[in-house]
């Protein structure tokens, strides 16, 4: 019996180190994180500042403001609509050349820090604050985070559009006048391969982690958060006034691994520009090539120049580091 198990043993151990490895685990890889005084609103892939131009004496309604995005509005604001109101910005950007797609499939998850005042008040009528959309004119919302009266109650609530899918709501006035922090997690699945997960911490207590799975989260092409003011004329309580928005701390990462491909897809577009002139290279900085996982911190040279990697990503054709603000500083 003794011979038998060592010879079992044996066996085990050379078909560990024989076969070959299996996947590793699937881990969160941070893929956008804008930094407001450096990028400004080049942090996003568009920006809808008062798209019918009806109150230019307030532009810019959306802006840097300290270490956040500000988004005001003012009650004489219209959008294109004129029985609602929207300022938004959409998309993730990481260069001058790319934004991140999110593709049907993935799993994705954005955390923020928001700041909501006693003057951003739930309505009768929708007032949403965060979306997920398909790109492109008329097309619905995937999911929406709305600012919404209940029985006469102020709630804030996270919804999947399609069905009317409520994911989770909780008190606003509470959670109104301070610093909140959001973890939005989205499985990208057409019919019911779906998932969402959406989290309130106030203070670094979980005021809400509540999550539905077997659900739609796919329209077509791809999906893209939208963040802003964007609210019903329609409202019955008397709850619209000239209010604002902050936003910081924005992530955005990526669940890769297990066989998924960790690379977001950028959306080349044609640019034009003066070289910068070459500055001298640096100890310790390496030529920046395509496919290198690079930490924070790092250093490379690219045509001549120096740069410092300013958030940990593998390298890809299209962010180059002249191109993108967002991973590379020049040194």
């Amino acid at each position: 019996m003794t011979r038998r198990l060592g010879a079992l043993a044996l066996a085990a151990a050379v078909l560990a180190v024989s076969s070959p490895p299996a996947h590793a685990a699937p881990t969160w890889q941070l893929r956008w994180a804008p930094d407001p005084a450096t990028v400004g609103l080049r942090a996003f892939e568009t920006v809808e500042d008062d798209r019918a131009d009806s109150h230019p004496a307030g532009q810019p309604h959306i802006k840097v403001s300290g270490n956040a995005y500000r988004f005001d509005m003012h009650m004489v604001d219209r959008d294109t609509s004129t029985d609602r109101q929207r300022q938004e910005v959409t998309g993730n950007r990481i260069s001058s050349t790319a934004h991140l797609q999110w593709r049907l499939g993935e799993t994705w998850r954005v955390t923020y820090s928001m700041y909501i005042p006693s003057s951003l008040k739930a309505t009768t009528t929708f007032t949403h604050i965060m979306q997920t959309k398909q790109p492109g004119t008329g097309t619905s919302p995937i999911t929406v985070t709305s600012l919404r009266r209940v029985n006469g109650v102020q709630t804030i609530e996270h919804k999947i559009f399609a069905g009317n899918i409520l994911v989770g709501r909780t008190n606003l006035e509470p959670l109104q006048n301070k610093w909140i922090d959001v973890e939005y997690e989205i499985k990208i699945g057409d019919g019911a391969a779906g998932a969402v997960r959406w989290v309130l911490r106030s203070g670094g207590t979980t005021i809400l982690d509540a999550a539905k799975t077997g659900v739609d989260t796919f329209l077509a092409d791809r999906v893209r958060p939208k963040w802003g003011i964007y609210r019903s004329l329609g409202d019955t309580s008397g709850s619209l006034q000239d209010t604002y928005l902050l936003l910081r701390d924005m992530r955005a990462y990526q669940l890769a691994g297990g066989g998924a491909s960790p690379t977001p897809s950028p959306t080349p577009t044609a640019t034009s520009g003066p070289t910068p002139s070459p500055t001298p290279t640096q100890t310790g900085a390496t030529g920046w090539k395509a496919g290198t996982a690079y930490a924070v911190g790092a250093l490379v040279t690219y045509n001549g120049v120096t740069y410092r990697c300013l958030q940990a990503h593998t390298a890809q054709i299209g962010w180059e580091p002249p191109g993108t603000p967002a991973l590379w500083q020049r040194r």
